[in-house]
């Protein structure tokens, strides 16, 4: 092997693998794979024993409108288009058919995430148990690696006994915990003593990323320093920030709680002088009275916004 080729299979190797790992935003819903997660995707049966020799009982993708393992008479429910991915109570059970220990630890695993700042969230759509039977899932981090014993808990999600079967609703979880500047894993948790409850869990529409956007407006230079009330105001969860650079600056655009403690910064750095508009989503955050800052260069001015949910 020459040196040129050697040098070209080096470059190959590294740009290969750097692009594996630099995900730094998950949208999935799931509608590209069926009886398989997508890739990158991984589950894991962490209970104290080998659940049905129906793998399918553990979390996958299925379309809506097929039969769920376990459910005599229930389909395959989806949030959006045709397909979701679910977990069944089945899962308590083990490969004789008896019940293991009733109590089923089922892991959905996301694919590594990079470049996490304070301002990520995830957000997803679920809907979970029945008339008959409560359910719930739990949303777990991990900064080291993808092996459940590592990750730390974020958050539950339960559904009563008496929930309507396929009913989903959007649930939004704070991962600013998270931002440590390593990669991260985000897992679903399903863990339930089905000998009691459980019934059926299904995820869709998962994001995982910052959904603050800094955006500029046309191509003019302003005169001064300005920051504009956000709109619409009151706001449920998002709105916008119009605020303007007079000259390349250090600019920083910060949400405060009544408190005046810190809940959001959606600008740390240098931006050119032009006009520009901030989106901020206030999903993670309880109904109230918030106030934004902007400092730029020696101007410094805060105004108030109002939450309602």
């Amino acid at each position: 092997m020459n040196k040129l080729t050697l040098l070209f299979f080096i470059i190959l190797v590294f740009v290969f693998t750097n692009s594996k790992a630099q995900i730094t935003t998950i949208e999935e819903g799931f509608e590209t794979t069926d009886s398989i997660l997508p890739p990158g995707w991984h589950k894991v049966n962490n209970a104290v024993f080998p659940i049905s020799a129906n793998p399918d009982v553990n979390w996958t993708v299925r379309d809506s409108g097929e039969y769920c393992p376990g459910l005599a008479n229930a389909l395959t429910q989806s949030h959006n288009g045709t397909k979701s991915v679910g977990v069944s109570w089945w899962a308590s059970i083990d490969t004789s058919g008896q019940g293991g220990d009733g109590v089923a630890d089922c892991w959905l695993i996301t694919p590594q995430i990079t470049g996490v700042n304070n301002n990520y969230i995830l957000k997803f759509w679920a809907s979970g148990g029945s008339a008959s039977y409560s359910d719930s899932i739990q949303i777990w981090g991990s900064f080291i690696d993808s092996i459940p014993s590592n990750f730390v808990y974020l958050q539950s999600v339960f559904w009563p006994a008496g929930s309507v079967y396929g009913q989903f609703q959007e649930y939004t979880v704070d991962l600013s915990g998270l931002a440590f500047g390593t990669p991260v894993y985000i897992a679903f948790r399903y863990y339930m003593d089905c000998a009691v409850d459980g019934f059926f869990v299904f995820v869709d529409d998962v994001y995982i990323g910052d959904p603050t956007s800094i955006n500029t407006i046309g191509s003019e230079i302003p005169e001064r320093y300005a920051l504009g009330q956000n709109y619409p105001n009151p706001f449920n969860p998002t709105t916008r920030i119009k605020f303007d650079i007079a000259k390349t600056s250090n600019v920083k655009l910060t949400i405060f709680n009544s408190l005046g403690q810190v809940v959001k910064v959606l600008q740390d750095g240098v931006l050119n002088a032009g006009y520009y508009e901030a989106e901020f989503d206030g999903s993670t955050l309880a109904s109230g009275t918030y106030f934004y800052r902007l400092e730029a260069d020696a101007y410094v001015e805060t105004k108030k916004m109002l939450l309602v949910k």
